[in-house]
């Protein structure tokens, strides 16, 4: 069959195979499969091919090709909970899964071509132009339509020495680092009869190695003190409104009943998203009295989510914490899921259509980012929001928090996969705020993860357990990246786009 095509039929099939292949690397990357030299490999051989490619059109097909492998087998997990829990017919959930990958192939494509139209010279393209515009597209896939940043190639190097410049830039900090290693070393291939300018290339990757184990060797926080934490792994089923009220709640009381002092001295219980399907002011009052009545009796904070009704009788998804005297304080979500809990403008069509179950939930705007866990400050966080960085930092703007928490449940998007992904995701957010991180999580990976991003202790997922943790509070000087977020790299990587323009219009006047 294939000495049947023609050359030109050919070349397309090799590189669109290429590329797709391509992007297939580098969602091998990121967990579960955790291989992050693939990220590093794959964005080598893209740039190089996109850096080397005249033709815009042929820029837009490769790039759509990657961009597709990348998303389509990195968050094939979306399908799962279209099917299982939203009822879509499955080749539906196929169909969507391909068009919303398609979608988000969109932020590569246009990297691509922005870095490739008005930048002629392929070294300057792989070494400037592309791992800028690169960095620029995927910020910006962080932000349009409310943003969906997951698998961002930074995460899948938060075990690598690139990872030490989390503190100082953030995740697209340690993003623009990695593209421009890959790029520089496509374009000492490019000019490799060159040899100053392979000097330069290779003395600045160099650099940027050297900055990443600078940045992993500077002590950016000190110990506060400690606080021992039940985190509640209870695996519930998502499907809650098949339980009835009472059921639901003796489940998650279970766990509270095998917290007592004698069998776990902690100070704290924290259990995950999900736990009580219902507004804490929709309680029946003999269960919020058998909450209050434990943190009384066993002198424990105890940290959960539910519903919270906002003063327009609107429901928010909460983080609710009850201290030893009963009293409780409230965070309510911020960030919410586009899809999940609320309806993007225009899409209603798309919802009722397709018969799918959702929330139409209210944002916390106004919800104070830090509570007292056992005279600790805590900033605390709803699952998706833990993939915003920029703003997890929000909390230092009236405290200096000395722990993170997220409280999530991932069990709607199957095993494994996407649990493992925003695991590593957490750790990410540890690294930028030099800050411990608890990620509790309704079927895993709930864990403990230190302010080096180091997992210290995790539970498996897919089962109903607990983990007793102690854990180091930290406090000190915020990191340069608490301090200014993400707009230095942003402004950095925008110069490097307009300096590659410069020197392409420089060298045509002549």
């Amino acid at each position: 069959m294939f000495h049947l095509l023609s050359e030109t039929q050919k070349y397309y099939l090799y590189r669109f195979v290429l590329t797709f292949c391509c992007g297939v690397s580098l969602a091998s990357a990121f967990a579960p499969a955790n291989e992050p030299l693939f990220a590093l490999a794959s964005l080598i051989v893209m740039f190089y091919l996109v850096g080397t490619t005249e033709n815009i059109k042929h820029v837009v097909m490769w790039g759509l090709s990657f961009g597709f492998g990348w998303f389509v087998s990195g968050i094939n997990w979306v399908y799962y909970s279209m099917y299982h829990y939203g009822y879509m017919p499955l080749e539906w959930t196929y169909v969507t899964t391909a068009v919303f990958s398609l979608a988000l192939a969109l932020f590569p494509t246009l990297s691509f071509v922005v870095a490739t139209k008005w930048v002629s010279d392929p070294a300057l393209r792989m070494g400037l132009s592309i791992p800028a515009s690169f960095t620029i597209f995927e910020w910006l896939r962080g932000w349009i339509l409310t943003g969906f940043p997951w698998i961002n190639p930074a995460y899948a190097v938060v075990d690598w020495p690139l990872a030490g410049l989390a503190p100082f830039v953030g995740s697209f900090g340690v993003l623009l680092g990695l593209a421009w290693v890959a790029g520089l070393l496509g374009a000492i291939w490019t000019l490799r009869t060159k040899w100053l300018y392979v000097a330069a290339c290779g003395i600045t990757v160099f650099s940027v190695l050297l900055l990443s184990m600078a940045g992993q060797k500077i002590v950016w926080s000190e110990p506060s003190g400690e606080v021992s934490v039940r985190l509640v792994q209870p695996n519930l089923e998502p499907r809650l409104l098949l339980q009835s009220v009472s059921e639901r709640f003796d489940e998650a009381y279970f766990y509270l009943d095998n917290v007592k002092v004698e069998k776990a001295p902690v100070d704290a219980v924290i259990m995950p998203e999900s736990v009580y399907p219902l507004a804490w002011q929709q309680f029946p009052q003999s269960q919020q009295k058998r909450l209050i009545d434990w943190v009384k009796s066993e002198n424990k904070f105890l940290l959960f989510n539910a519903f919270w009704f906002s003063d327009e009788n609107r429901y928010s998804n909460a983080a609710i914490t009850m201290n030893p005297d009963g009293d409780l304080s409230v965070y309510q979500k911020r960030h919410l899921v586009p899809f999940g809990e609320f309806v993007p403008w225009g899409f209603r069509w798309f919802i009722d259509s397709m018969r799918i179950p959702m929330t139409d939930l209210e944002s916390g705007e106004n919800s104070a980012l830090t509570i007292n866990i056992a005279g600790h400050s805590a900033a605390v966080n709803l699952c998706y929001e833990n993939l915003f960085g920029s703003e997890w930092i929000e909390a230092w703007e009236k405290d200096s928090p000395e722990l993170l928490i997220n409280l999530s449940n991932l069990k709607w998007f199957g095993p494994v996969k996407a649990a493992s992904q925003h695991l590593q995701i957490s750790r990410m957010r540890a690294l930028e705020t030099a800050r411990p991180l608890l990620n509790v999580t309704n079927s895993g990976e709930t864990a403990y993860v230190d302010a080096k991003g180091r997992v210290v202790k995790q539970l498996a997922t897919d089962i109903d357990a607990t983990l007793d943790v102690t854990v180091t509070t930290m406090k000190g000087e915020a990191t340069p990246y608490v301090k200014f977020g993400d707009w230095p790299i942003v402004i950095l990587s925008i110069l490097m786009l307009v300096g590659a323009f410069i020197s392409t219009f420089a060298v045509k006047r002549q």
